[in-house]
């Protein structure tokens, strides 16, 4: 009698495989990856909830914010190799806060779109807006 299907153990296999390879290329599947990944996948889904709430789901925006995603892992990868080639363990760690910022302001960001702005701090609505306005005026020039 077999404790594993054949499907089953090429499934394993498979998810094995990719996630040696991930583990590899980030540098190792440890809490700021970890964090990061969370706050990715946070964002992912309150930006989903504010597209269905103002009616604005599109299969375009979500692909683009995904590819995102996938963009900041591609970043995080490099500068993995940066930290090998260097002998260092900056620029991963560098990389991987500077994300987790980004990710936590763009959830932020979707909590208040989608109403429960109360419960962020003025101070950082205040900071928020500031950069949003920065942004603003780079994108006109």
């Amino acid at each position: 009698m077999f404790l594993w299907t054949a499907t089953e153990l090429k499934t394993g296999g498979v998810f094995g495989l990719v996630w040696g390879i991930m583990d590899w290329l980030l540098g190792g599947i440890d809490a700021p990856v970890l964090s990061l990944a969370v706050l990715m996948v946070v964002d992912f889904v309150t930006g989903v909830a504010v597209a269905y709430r103002g009616r604005m789901l599109s299969s375009r925006i979500g692909s683009h914010g995904v590819m995102k995603k996938v963009g900041i892992l591609l970043c995080i990868v490099v500068a993995v190799m940066l930290d090998n080639v260097m002998g260092t363990m900056f620029f991963r760690g560098m990389v991987i806060t500077g994300f987790a910022i980004i990710e936590a302001m763009s959830l932020v960001e979707n909590v208040d779109k989608l109403g429960y702005g109360d419960i962020i701090p003025d101070f950082l609505r205040v900071h928020l807006a500031r950069i949003a306005s920065e942004k603003h005026i780079k994108e006109d020039k």
